[in-house]
């Protein structure tokens, strides 16, 4: 029953928590992956608002309607407890961990991998900037500014990650997940972004004196645009 309230409560407050989206998260998923990462934070920070509310309703109610009066007996009757609420208690965090893991499971194939025909592109990281290469039949546009990718709108595009030199580290937050780049190894992610428009990240592995300045920039553009610009395969 315990459980069956705490789900209740949960679901209660899902709608709520994504319409705050925009000041509950810093940054607001413009991609499948990243928003699937986004779906399991509201569950966590759903389950987590409803247990800090019933456990604190809980402490507040017990402290006001158990306080000590004026007259009170000096020791309180001894009790020795409930089996079954003892029981309940540690049986109820158990579920609610096996049900955020099992969710969270179930999400990360969405955020892991890439749909099938999406696009490839070769991501490079060096000391300290980026470089892109289209791979296949997928070409990028010419001319773009420094360390700027720029990918056609609502087209899955896989990321080919490596380095030329030190640890770097792949980070567009709008966008998904953060991946690593190793020198002589190659590691993927996806984008596949859902709205035109400027996106911003950062490499977020130090490595080395110029690091705060390894910036990224996606530009995601229309189809007829990425074509206008050269690029090939939208």
């Amino acid at each position: 029953m315990l459980a069956a309230t705490l789900f209740a409560t949960l679901v209660s407050l899902a709608a709520p928590l994504s319409a705050l989206a925009d000041t509950a998260t810093p940054e607001q998923p413009q991609s499948p992956n990243a928003g699937a990462m986004n779906d399991v934070y509201f569950a966590i920070l759903g389950v987590t608002i409803t247990v800090f509310v019933l456990v604190g309703g809980s402490l507040l109610y017990s402290a006001i309607r158990f306080r000590a009066r004026p007259g009170d007996p000096i020791d309180a009757p001894q009790i020795h407890g409930s089996t079954r609420l003892e029981i309940g208690w540690t049986i109820v965090p158990v579920l609610i961990l096996v049900g955020l893991a099992g969710y969270t499971l179930a999400k990360m194939p969405d955020v892991q991998d890439a749909p099938s025909g999406a696009r490839q592109v070769r991501v490079i990281g060096f000391q300290f900037g980026w470089e892109f290469r289209g791979v296949g039949g997928f070409k990028l546009p010419k001319n773009a500014p420094a360390n700027t990718l720029v990918i056609p709108v609502d087209t899955p595009v896989k990321l080919l990650l490596t380095s030329r030199d030190v640890i770097h580290d792949w980070w567009v937050p709008e966008l998904g997940q953060k991946a690593d780049l190793w020198p002589g190894t190659t590691t993927d992610t996806w984008i596949n972004a859902d709205k035109t428009g400027t996106y911003d990240g950062q490499c977020s592995e130090f490595c080395g004196a110029g690091h705060p300045d390894m910036l990224i920039v996606v530009k995601v553009v229309t189809k007829q645009q990425f074509t206008e610009m050269g690029g090939q395969g939208a």
